[in-house]
């Protein structure tokens, strides 16, 4: 038998295994999420329809958001030597009909105070660009990166009423912020829980310690660091990294 035939053969003999544990994963799968419905309960998320929005220019959609009977659309727009922007340059509104979305007029964001904060927040931040929507209630932010990071932002606020807004201020950036994901707070350690030896580690709770220095990150179960073996151990980007250098929260 040549090699090319055996190389062949094996081939088709892994391609068969895999397809088997693919069907077999596949199958068990099923079993699960159908196990799952019936405890839970299962509502399906499926596609009812679409609709296209039209721009005036060409843009980058960020986000959508609706209020009442209207669309609110959020986008960014390259105009390159333009030097004022306006709010028709960031937000087009909509009214849905079936599925066709008509374009309006911006008389949803037509408030003196909010044109005013907008026009000095483009002033002001030269590469300011629209990020998204937040909405917790009946509030509604408009939310805008102004430096750097995605935690560099600006924030306007409304008051969603029915089929319209009411602006509120351009002061509430600090209230752009999403509901913790867990039920519990998160305890970060401090240098009183280090312990010193050959193989420095951080204790938690006297239950698990973490050692993070050598080259790899190890978790012990030990209090002891005359030993560096752990239950499980990953290597970290950078292995002159001290105890110091290490953020742990739990």
């Amino acid at each position: 038998m040549s090699t090319a035939t055996l190389t062949a053969g094996t081939y088709e003999v892994l391609r068969k295994r895999l397809r088997e544990a693919a069907l077999d994963l596949q199958q068990r799968f099923a079993q699960l999420n159908a196990a799952r419905a019936n405890v839970f309960g299962n509502i399906e998320t499926r596609l009812i329809g679409t609709a296209h929005v039209a721009t005036d220019h060409n843009c980058v959609p960020r986000d959508l958001v609706s209020i009442g009977d209207w669309l609110l659309l959020g986008y960014n727009v390259h105009f390159g030597l333009k030097t004022e922007i306006a709010t028709s340059d960031v937000f087009s509104v909509y009214r849905l009909d079936g599925d066709v979305a008509h374009s309006e007029t911006l008389d949803l964001l037509h408030d003196a105070g909010f044109q005013r904060d907008f026009a000095e927040l483009y002033r002001y931040y030269k590469h300011a660009t629209f990020s998204r929507f937040f909405q917790q209630g009946p509030l509604l932010y408009m939310v805008f990166r102004v430096g750097k990071t995605s935690s560099d932002v600006k924030a306007f606020k409304w008051l969603i009423r029915d089929n319209s807004l009411e602006y509120i201020d351009n002061r509430s950036d600090h209230e752009v912020r999403y509901p913790p994901q867990h039920a519990f707070r998160w305890t970060k350690t401090n240098r009183d829980q280090h312990r010193t030896g050959k193989h420095p580690h951080v204790s938690i709770e006297d239950i698990v310690f973490v050692e993070c220095v050598g080259g790899d990150l190890t978790i012990k179960i030990e209090d002891n660091t005359d030993d560096g073996q752990g239950v499980y151990r990953e290597p970290v980007e950078n292995a002159d990294q001290t105890l110091d250098d290490a953020e742990i929260y739990y």
